[in-house]
C-alpha cells in the first residue's frame, strides 16, 4: 500500500486497523532491508527473509505483566506437591493444572487459565531430564515378555483377550499367543510354548512387576519371585529379571511387539469362529512379519544367528493346578464359577482336578473326564453321556435338559428327526455308542454321504459297514 499504492502511513493504520507507529516500523524496516540487500555483492538469505517475509516481534525481554514473584513461588509449591505425590505411588490423586487455576483464581490473582499452563510447563521443564543410555544385546540373551489386552470378537461375542508375548532384544523376533484370562496356568503355558517354539531357551527373561512374576516386594527395590515361575526358571535354567516400577521403557522391544500385534494383525482381522482360530491367524502373521520387516535385515534372518547361543531345551514342563472338588446333586464340579459334568456314579463325591489353560481333567485315580475349560460366570459344560445310568432311568427328562441343549448338533438331529417319540430307544443308542467307543467321526468316516440311514419301522441303523438291530431291550 505504501510503495505501490502511495497511501499514507496513517491512511494504511486506518484500513488495517494497525496502530500507526507499528505501520511505520514496518516500513523503515523494509526500507532498511531494501537499502542494504541493493548494496549487498551476492544473495543473502537473511535480507530477502527481511524483505519478503512476515514481519516479526521481538519478544525475547518482554515480561509478563501479571506474572509477579509471588504467583510464580504458588505455582512452584503446587508443582512441588504433584511430584512428592509421584514419589509416593499416589499417582492417580495428581492435582490437575485446571484444579491448579482455580485455587490460584480464589487467592485473588487475576490471570488467564492459559498462562497458568503455560507457567506449570515452563517450571516442570526446569526438573532434570532422565538420560537414556544406548544398549547392545548379546544374541541369544534377552527375551522381554508382557501381556497385551486384545478385544476380539469370537463366535460373536467381543471380549478382551490376553495376548501373551515374547520378543528377543537382539533380534527383535516375536512370538505371541492368545488366552482368556492373564493366570498363573496361562502365564507358564505360554513360556513352556514359545521354547518349544524356538527349539532352545534364552539366558534372561525380562519381566515387569507383574502379579504372576512376583509373589511380594521386599524393601523398596528387592521381589519375592512365585513359586511357579522360579521352577519354571530352575527347570529351563533361564534368569530373572525385572524393571523398575514405572519403567516399561527398560522393555521397549515387546511394548513395541503390542503395539505390532494390534496394529499389523488383528487390525486386518478381528472376528473368529473360535480362539484357536485367532490364534492360527495370530501365528501366520507374525511369521509374515518376522520374515518381512527389515531394519536392516528382518528379525527371522536375525534370529538364526540367535539360535546358534540357546541352550539345550529339556523335555516339555508339564504344568497344571490341581484342586480338589465336590461333586453335586447335578453330577458336576464347580471350578472357577463354572460347572463341569461328571459320571453320575461320582456324585456326592470328591475328586482332583488339573486346571489348564485350555482344558481341565477330573480324576479319581485315573482321569474319568475332559473338558474343554470355560471362563465366565455359571457358565456349565455337560457331556451327555455322562448321563446315560440316569437318564435309563428318567427318558422323559432327555428332551429339555442341559445335557441335550449343550450335546453335538449331529447327535439333536439324529434325536429331533428319529426318536423325538422314543428317548428310551435314543438313550440305548447313547449308551451302545459309549461303550463301544463309537463316536461321531468314526461313524462319518465309514459311511457314504447321508449316513444316519436308520430304518424307522425296522430300527436298523449303519456304522463302518455293520448292521446293528436294537429295540428296546438290546442290540445285536
Amino acid at each position: 500500500m505504501y510503495f505501490r499504492e502511495g497511501k499514507s502511513q496513517r491512511e494504511i493504520s486506518r484500513i488495517l486497523g494497525i496502530n500507526r507507529k507499528t505501520v511505520g516500523k514496518y516500513v523503515k524496516e523494509y526500507e532498511e532491508a531494501f537499502e542494504e540487500y541493493k548494496n549487498q555483492d551476492g544473495i543473502n538469505e537473511e535480507i530477502i527473509e527481511k524483505i519478503a517475509g512476515k514481519p516479526k516481534y521481538d519478544t525475547s525481554n518482554r515480561k509478563p505483566r501479571k506474572v509477579t514473584e509471588e504467583l510464580m513461588l504458588r505455582i512452584q509449591e503446587l508443582v512441588e506437591a504433584n511430584e512428592t505425590k509421584r514419589k509416593k505411588g499416589l499417582r492417580k490423586q495428581i492435582m490437575p493444572v485446571s484444579q491448579m487455576y482455580e485455587i490460584i483464581r480464589n487467592e485473588g490473582y487475576e490471570i488467564s487459565s492459559g498462562t497458568i499452563y503455560n507457567l506449570v510447563r515452563k517450571i516442570s521443564s526446569k526438573k532434570s531430564k532422565e538420560a537414556y543410555i544406548k544398549q547392545r544385546y548379546i544374541p541369544g540373551d534377552i527375551v522381554e515378555f508382557d501381556w497385551g489386552e486384545i478385544k476380539l470378537e469370537i463366535n460373536g461375542v467381543m471380549k478382551n483377550i490376553q495376548a501373551a508375548v515374547f520378543t528377543f532384544a537382539y533380534s527383535n523376533y516375536r512370538y505371541a499367543y492368545l488366552y482368556q484370562k492373564q493366570n498363573m496356568e496361562s502365564f507358564i503355558d505360554s513360556h513352556v510354548k514359545f521354547f518349544d517354539h524356538i527349539g532352545g531357551v534364552n539366558k534372561i527373561i525380562v519381566y515387569d512387576n507383574m502379579k504372576v512374576a512376583i509373589k511380594k516386594f521386599v524393601g523398596r527395590n528387592k521381589r519375592e519371585i512365585t513359586d511357579d515361575l522360579m521352577k519354571l526358571s530352575t527347570y529351563y535354567n533361564f534368569d530373572i529379571r525385572f524393571c523398575n516400577v514405572r519403567k516399561p521403557n527398560e522393555k521397549g522391544h515387546v511394548e513395541k511387539s503390542v503395539n505390532v500385534i494390534k496394529q499389523r494383525v488383528f487390525s486386518i482381522k478381528y472376528e473368529f469362529d473360535t480362539l484357536e482360530k485367532a490364534n492360527e491367524f495370530l501365528e501366520l502373521r507374525l511369521r509374515y512379519i518376522n520374515e518381512n520387516m527389515k531394519n536392516p535385515n528382518t528379525p527371522a534372518e536375525e534370529f538364526k544367528k540367535e539360535k546358534e547361543y540357546l541352550f539345550k531345551k529339556p523335555p516339555k514342563y508339564e504344568y497344571s493346578i490341581i484342586k480338589e472338588v465336590y461333586v453335586d446333586k447335578y453330577s458336576t464340579i464347580t471350578v472357577n464359577n463354572c460347572r463341569y459334568s461328571v459320571p453320575v456314579e461320582y456324585t456326592d463325591k470328591w475328586l482332583k482336578v488339573k486346571l489348564y489353560p485350555e482344558k481341565i481333567v477330573i480324576y479319581d485315580e485315573k482321569p474319568i473326564a475332559i473338558h474343554k475349560r470355560i471362563y465366565g460366570i455359571n457358565k456349565w459344560s455337560i457331556n451327555i453321556e455322562h448321563y446315560i445310568n440316569t437318564l435309563k432311568r428318567k427318558p422323559g427328562a432327555l428332551h429339555n435338559s442341559l445335557a441335550m441343549h449343550q450335546a453335538p448338533q449331529e447327535i439333536k438331529d439324529i434325536y429331533n428327526r428319529y426318536f423325538i417319540t422314543n428317548p428310551r430307544d435314543f438313550i440305548m443308542l447313547l449308551e451302545y455308542m459309549h461303550k463301544n467307543k463309537i463316536d461321531l467321526n468314526e461313524i462319518k468316516s465309514g459311511l457314504p454321504p447321508g449316513y444316519w440311514r436308520i430304518n424307522k419301522e425296522n430300527s436298523f441303523f449303519h456304522t463302518n459297514n455293520k448292521i446293528i438291530k436294537f429295540n428296546r431291550f438290546n442290540f445285536v
